[in-house]
Order: C-alpha cells, then structure tokens, then sequence
C-alpha cells in the first residue's frame, strides 16, 4: 500500500508550479491547526478558498510536475473533450483574464497536415469579430510541451446541451429558442458575408453567456476536419451528417443552406427535447437520404398555440433546399416576424411571480418526491445530481432557493454550495441555500462560510420540515 502524499511536498511543488504563494500556505496551515500531515485537508482547503482548482489538485496528488501551464496561460480545469481536441479553462497570473484554450490532442499532432488544419481553423476564426461568434485571440505552439493550442474568448456559461440537461422537461419556450435563433443565425450572416460556412451546427457549438446572448464556435473545423478523415469509424460528428444532407439533395459542400437545415435541427430539439436525426454511430447509415426523409414532424401538442414557430422550423429543416430560407439574412427576417407573433407577455407576468428551486439530490425516491411536492407550491423545480449543472445555471440564469443533500452528493455538495452561495454574495444576487447533510456529516458545518440567507439541516430531515422551511423562503406563489 502506497504510503500518502505529505502536505508539506505537495505544498512545495504547488509552489513550484507557480499555483500558490507561501503566504496562502501559511493561511491555510493556520486554518487547519499545523503544518504538514496528509495532503488531502491541505488540497480542500486550498479548494475552498479558490486558490487551487479540483483540476490542479487531482494533479498534485499524482506529484504531476506538468501540464498546469500554457502559452503563459494557468489552466484551471478542462470544460470538454472532443475527438481531436481538448478545451481548457485558463486565466492570466498577472491580469486575471480568464480565456479558453483548445488543444490539439497529442495522436493528431505527430502528422504535419493535422496540424495545418488545426492552426487553419484558428486563423480563421481570427477574422471573424462579431458579438455572436466566440473571438479566437491567438494560434500558437508550445516548444517546451510540443502543444498545439487555439486560445478563445471564454464563456461564463454552457452550451445548449447543458442548458437541456438541467430542464424538466428538457426543451425551451419558443420565445427564449427564438431569440437563441436570432443570435445564431446573426453569426451565420455575418460569417457568410467573409465567405464562411459553419458547418457543424449542433448543440455543443452553440454556446450562451451569462448575459443570455447565443455564441457560434468551432468555425471552419468540421470542413476540413471531415474531408481529413471521413473514413475513421470513429469519426462521428455532424460533418458527416452535412455530407448525407448534401448527397440527398444534390447541393455542394459549403451550402449556406446546410448551415440553416442544420440549425433547424437544433431548433427542433430545443422545442421539443428530441433529435429530430436517429442516431446512430455508423458513418454508413448516416449518409442514407432515409434518415432525412423519416423525421416524425413536430406536434402541435408539443410547442402549443404556436404553429407559426413549427412552421419556421419546418421551413428550415425542408429536404428541398429551395424550399428552405436561402440565406441567414432571409432566415433573420423571419425569424424577427415570429417573434414579434408570438407574446409572451403572460408568460413572463407568471414566471417574475414565480421562484426558481435548484434541487440537488442522488437519492431517486427523495428526487421525484421534492419535484412533485414543491411544483404543488407553485415553484419552478429544476433538478440534477451533478452539482456543476446548478453552478452553471446559477451563472446563466440565477434561480432563487438552492438545496444541495451533500448526504448523497458528499463533499462535491459541500464544495459547490459555497461555491454558488459565493457567487451570489459576489455578484449581489439574492439566493438562500439550504444545504443537507447526514449524521456523520455533521463537522462539516464549520467548513461552509457563515451567511444569514443560508441553512443547514442534519439528518434525519423530516419531508414536512423541509418543506416548511421552503415555504417561509418562497413566500406565496401563483400556481
């Protein structure tokens, strides 16, 4: 057995690596009693204090000595993964800037024409400066790592995946899709206008600020990307889908009106909560004009008293390209003509009324319970088991009571209620916590930052209890 890490090395090579300074260590060993013993206190409480991301401090328990710096950058953990690249949260040491960077994956980056489509992609997105397209800042190679790295414009946000993922029901209004619709197709007017294409419209690249404003990324990757290895099986992204789509209806690759079936498609999904496209994993049946031809239409009962957005999309997503909007500037037009169709001023009357409830529960019976019981007390219940989904949220669109059971979630819970209690307290929006824990859970008291809009209850927590201290915080409700 692997004896474990001391605090102290771990402190040294934190350090070292230029993540901490010996005055935060100092602080902390304060905090905790002494100096050195077992790392993992000494990481955690690093966390807490937001001086060392999970990220890093996964990597400083391995005594990793690379990888916690690039181009000048500090990363600070990764946000995805995608066949050929990875992409990082990064910030500036000395400015505080916070930025994105891609990196080629290490596989791609031994064959000299990966790489010039790689830097391809960055320099063309370098041309491209508009408010709904993700700025590209630099292209660059790290000698040292032998890297190949495209560093962005961050977004404090997520993509429309994530966003669908913390739903229920997993769809959007039409007035909130509209105007995501209006964004996007922005981008894909301006980007026509230097003589560029999208092509790989999908959820994933289309990304929303904490200002609620849509954001095209990944311009001009699939293009070359797809043409490069189109014969990998593993290959399975929507550059694939372009080339079925453009068999099918005898269009060349590069179609603006690819780009807005495409989009259609995303509009599709975020109105009802389902791919119109069956997925499937085989490049061969993606490229079958079956798969565009079988897509059930979308159902009156699904986006209700507004045929005149599922007939948007179904002009969008026509198999004839002739029949669809032929530009993003006529696809803007209309969009704009249905938004001013469709009022959604009952809407938003009920929901400024209405408080928004973020659930964090692992345990089935209690989750489905809590959604039921509090939607009777006229709250919007969003739920998830993965506490990033609510920090994500919180940061896009802030909700006001938050309960977290770290009894089922563990010190992750623990870690991401500060954190969001924190980000409220920092950007002055009122949000109470409620956070759970178990019995043996109950030391961890002293480990949550003491705030008078918070509350925290040790097992056995009785359902009417819970509910009671709800009902005080949201005050009366419009059902």
């Amino acid at each position: 057995m692997t004896d474990p890490i001391d605090a102290v090395a771990v402190s040294n090579l934190a350090v070292r690596m230029g993540l901490i300074t010996p005055d935060q260590i100092q602080m902390v060993w304060n905090e905790l009693g002494k100096k050195g013993g077992e790392a993992l206190p000494f990481l955690r409480a690093m966390e807490r204090r937001g001086w060392l991301t999970p990220w890093q401090t996964h990597k400083l328990e391995k005594m990793d000595r690379d990888g916690y710096f690039l181009g000048g950058y500090r990363i600070l953990y990764r946000i995805k993964a995608g066949t050929f690249g990875r992409v990082y949260r990064a910030e500036n040491p000395s400015s505080g800037e916070v930025v994105a960077i891609k990196v080629l994956r290490r596989k791609w980056s031994d064959n000299p024409h990966n790489i010039e489509l790689f830097e391809r992609e960055g320099r063309l997105g370098m041309t491209l400066h508009h408010s709904n397209i993700v700025e590209i800042l630099a292209v660059s190679h790290d000698m040292a790592s032998k890297q190949f790295y495209i560093v962005m414009e961050f977004v404090e946000g997520g993509d429309l995946r994530d966003l669908l993922a913390i739903r229920n029901p997993k769809k959007l209004e039409p007035d909130e899709a509209l105007k995501i619709l209006e964004d996007v197709t922005a981008g894909l007017q301006f980007a026509l206008s230097k003589g560029i294409t999208h092509r790989d419209m999908k959820l994933t690249n289309v990304l929303l600020s904490a200002q609620r404003t849509a954001k095209l990324v990944d311009f001009g990757l699939a293009g070359a990307w797809g043409k490069a290895h189109e014969n990998e099986e593993s290959n399975v992204d929507r550059t694939v889908d372009y080339a079925g789509l453009e068999r099918a209806t005898n269009v060349p690759p590069g179609d603006t009106r690819s780009d807005i079936y495409f989009l259609g498609c995303v509009a599709y999904e975020i109105l009802t909560g389902r791919a119109p496209l069956k997925a499937t994993r085989n490049p061969r049946s993606r490229m079958q004009k079956e798969r565009f031809t079988n897509i059930a239409p979308i159902l009156p009962i699904e986006v209700p008293r507004r045929l005149e957005v599922i007939r948007l999309v179904e002009t969008m997503m026509s198999l004839n390209p002739h029949e669809r909007f032929q530009t993003p500037s006529q696809l803007m037009e209309a969009i704009r003509d249905v938004r001013k169709r469709v009022d959604p001023d009952d809407k938003k009357r009920k929901e400024l009324s209405q408080k928004t409830v973020f659930v964090i529960e692992r345990d089935d019976t209690l989750m489905n319970v809590l959604r039921e019981k509090l939607r009777e007390k006229g709250l919007r219940v969003l739920i998830s088991v993965d506490p990033i989904r609510a920090l994500e949220r919180f940061r896009q669109k802030p909700f006001e009571i938050l309960i977290i059971d770290a009894s089922t979630t563990g010190e992750e819970g623990l870690l991401f209620f500060d954190r969001i209690m924190n980000e409220g307290f920092k950007h002055s929006v009122s949000v109470h916590g409620i956070l759970m824990l178990g019995e043996d859970q109950t030391a961890w008291k002293s480990r949550v930052t003491d705030r008078p809009n918070q509350t925290i209850l040790v097992q056995p927590v009785k359902l009417r209890q819970l509910l009671h201290k709800i009902s005080d915080i949201a005050g009366p409700q419009n059902a």
